[in-house]
């Protein structure tokens, strides 16, 4: 069995919708994430594009949040979750063999993927490429 690469599209359509098509994909066996790659047909021209990759519900990417460790004890945190990928300012496409949570997405659970932000761009692609857990 070889790997498997699921694709998602979020094309211009005249305001109707904001959401990445398909919009979810069912795991029929476990798989472990190996890349993510991203395009734009118009790259970002005001800041980084934004995506997240989510399996039923749950962020596969890490929380990239700014921590601050205090001498006296505690923790705060400078910044919201960043759990999402990013396609940079002025790039039509990016590789990005990125970070994934630990584990597996499992069977039967569902994949979906998410535009947090398009600074500026259009016409998006987002690949997942997945391995089949042994």
């Amino acid at each position: 069995m070889g790997n498997l690469l699921l694709t998602w599209h979020k094309l211009v359509d005249n305001g109707n919708k904001d959401s990445m098509m398909p919009s979810a994909y069912y795991m029929d066996t476990h798989y472990i994430p190996v890349a993510v790659r991203l395009y734009a047909e118009e790259a970002p021209s005001v800041e980084d594009a934004q995506f997240n990759i989510y399996c039923s519900g749950a962020s596969i990417f890490p929380d990239r949040a700014t921590h601050t460790y205090h001498p006296q004890g505690g923790i705060s945190v400078r910044a919201n979750a960043k759990t999402y990928i990013a396609l940079s300012k002025g790039s039509n496409s990016e590789d990005a063999l990125d970070e994934f949570v630990e584990g597996t997405l499992a069977k039967d659970s569902w994949v979906t993927c998410n535009l947090i932000k398009d600074g500026g761009g259009r016409n998006f692609t987002v690949q997942l490429e997945l391995a089949p857990s042994e």
